[in-house]
This record gives C-alpha cells, sequence and structure tokens, in this order.
C-alpha cells in the first residue's frame, strides 16, 4: 500500500461524513414537519435581515447625498471667500505698480532735468 492510497481512503471517508451530515440536514429541512416548519421561520428571518439591510442602505445612501450637499455648499462658500481675497490682493498689487510706474515716470522727468538741462531742446 502506497503513501497516497492512504490520503483518497481518507479523503473519500471524509467526502461520505460530510455527504451525511448534509443529507440529514435536507431530510430534516425537507422531510418533517419541524424541518418544514424550522425552514419556513429561516426563510422569514432571511427577508427581515435583508428589508433590515435594505433600510440601512437607503439610509446611508440619504446621508451619504446630505454630507455631499453639505460639502459641496461649503466649497461653493470657501470658492467665494478665496475669490474675493484674491480679487483684494490682486488690486492692491496693480495699485502698487500703478504707484511705482508714477515714481518711475517722476523720477526719469526729475533726472533728465538736472542732467540735460544745458541741452538744447529737441527739434520736432
Amino acid at each position: 500500500m502506497s503513501e497516497h492510497e492512504g490520503h483518497g481512503d481518507f479523503k473519500f471517508l471524509l467526502g461520505l461524513f460530510f455527504g451525511g451530515i448534509i443529507g440529514a440536514v435536507i431530510i430534516f429541512f425537507l422531510g418533517t414537519k419541524e424541518g418544514r416548519k424550522a425552514g419556513k421561520e429561516l426563510k422569514e428571518k432571511g427577508e427581515e435581515a435583508f428589508d433590515d439591510i435594505s433600510d440601512k442602505f437607503t439610509e446611508l445612501e440619504k446621508k451619504g447625498e446630505e454630507i455631499k450637499d453639505q460639502v459641496g455648499q461649503k466649497l461653493e462658500e470657501k470658492k467665494e471667500v478665496i475669490t474675493e481675497v484674491a480679487t483684494e490682493k490682486i488690486d492692491t498689487a496693480l495699485a502698487q505698480i500703478e504707484q511705482l510706474q508714477a515714481q518711475g515716470q517722476q523720477t526719469t522727468a526729475e533726472l533728465r532735468k538736472r542732467l540735460f538741462r544745458n541741452l538744447p531742446p529737441k527739434k520736432r
């Protein structure tokens, strides 16, 4: 007898054992009054559990939609605030640029007066 034959016998006996248990369960549920009653109760409890899960899923969907709406609203509010702040900073920067340009023109005019005061005016 080889080593593999011993494993085959064990597998056969294990399959026979589980097959017997499954057969007994089927006979219990289909062949006896108590089994049919237990099967009916299991079916009802399964349907109740399915209904409960469906209700919970529906609640989760609603909560998810509410959260999505709240996040969207907060993002919209933040977008408006960020836009306002950015606009103010850009306006401030542009005002400073204009001020620097005016100072540059004034400084250029003063330099021309100092450096080129003895030159004759341009002919146009």
